[in-house]
């Protein structure tokens, strides 16, 4: 089963990711070595998505 958003979210600020905020449902994350992350998503949805 997948992780949830907030499970990744809180995986991202354990590695150095700082919150940059986002519109609507996507939040960006930046490093200080450059990388960049956009999460798409609720945090509070648990929803299973299935194709």
């Amino acid at each position: 089963m997948p992780k949830k958003i907030r499970e990744l979210i809180k995986d991202l600020e354990k590695s150095g990711f700082i919150n940059r905020g986002g519109k609507s449902s996507h939040q960006n994350f930046m490093h200080e070595e450059g990388g960049v992350v956009t999460i798409s998503g609720k945090t509070g949805s648990t929803k299973n998505q299935r194709n």
